[in-house]
């Protein structure tokens, strides 16, 4: 059987309100040549009703039931399910243009690219809010297709950090993403670090200059209120070790750089009662960073909180967090 060219991996955990309108914004695909993996991890309202629905209707649709393992886990299952030369992602309450994945394939087919990223926008309160372009300038200024670990992209806001770490607003060649792109199950963040290490180790990746991909702000969001903004650390403690381990050329500075403000921010804003617990787990992978001598890469205002962080109390380190 004739591969399809892209498979589409939605993992669905207790989305009614927004499995509908996330599904038929993939079901009406203008690339029809497509496979849709629906992992639904263990719903507890009726979004596996949904998606077994879905299935009957659309013979692209596969359906997988699991156990509750979190969204890493879902997505990792659907890889392995995954057939197409391309895999992408949709999380189950967000929604694509009807365009979005004939465009990515399309400019992945033109320059044979590992990997094919597109803009999106935030979606709050059933308001749209588009900003302007999160892609790093330094990307689009390219013709074509780029390697990731031979230009410099600056981390100068927290939107081109957020662009880069998403999973859900690329496509990912069959073989780079079931060699590389394994998600941290069981934990929250789950993106970042596979999908950072995934970049570096393709070696063409393109660009889409347009908002094709609608993320969608709800209540199932990691706030800082939340213990498990605790799995922050860990998985950063993951990239880390990648950094440490592979050749990430000048990506290595912007994974640096963007991880540090992910994880001094929440420091800042994070509830009382986990402060001293994410204190005590952010300065065990500051002085992994120091070992690793990852910290060179920090301008002097962060270098000075990691030194802060690392050799002086709590009391101390929270009074300064707010600098």
């Amino acid at each position: 059987m004739k591969n399809k060219k892209i498979s589409i991996i939605v993992p669905v955990y207790n989305v009614q309100k927004y499995l509908d309108k996330c599904l038929k914004s993939i079901i009406s695909q203008t690339l029809t040549d497509i496979e849709i993996i629906l992992v639904d991890d263990g719903s507890t309202d009726s979004s596996g009703l949904i998606c077994d629905k879905y299935a009957k209707k659309d013979k692209r649709i596969k359906v997988i039931h699991q156990k509750n393992a979190r969204q890493g886990a879902a997505r990792n299952a659907g890889i392995k399910l995954a057939t197409g030369d391309y895999i992408g992602f949709v999380d189950s309450d967000d929604y694509i243009t009807s365009d979005m994945f004939e465009k990515l394939y399309k400019k992945a087919y033109i320059y044979d690219a590992d990997i094919v990223m597109c803009d999106y926008a935030n979606v709050k309160n059933g308001i749209v809010k588009y900003h302007r372009s999160r892609i790093a300038k330094q990307f689009l200024r390219i013709m074509g297709f780029f390697d990731i670990k031979k230009i410099n992209p600056q981390p100068d806001s927290r939107g081109k950090f957020a662009i880069m770490s998403s999973c859900c607003n690329k496509i990912f060649k069959k073989d780079l993403a079931k060699k590389y792109l394994h998600f941290p199950e069981k934990l929250s963040f789950e993106d970042s670090t596979p999908v950072f290490h995934t970049l570096a180790m393709a070696n063409k990746i393109a660009v889409v200059n347009e908002r094709l991909y609608f993320y969608v702000s709800n209540q199932s969001t990691t706030k800082s209120n939340d213990a498990r903004v605790l799995d922050l650390i860990t998985v950063d403690s993951m990239m880390v070790d990648n950094l440490h381990n592979f050749d990430y050329g000048y990506f290595t500075k912007f994974c640096v750089i963007g991880l540090i403000r992910d994880v001094f921010r929440h420091f800042h804003k994070i509830d009382k009662k986990f402060q001293y617990e994410y204190f005590s787990r952010l300065k065990d992978l500051l002085l992994k960073m120091k070992k690793y001598n990852l910290l060179k890469y920090l301008g002097f205002k962060h270098r000075l909180k990691a030194f802060i962080y690392m050799h002086f109390g709590f009391k101390i380190s929270k009074m300064i967090s707010k600098i």
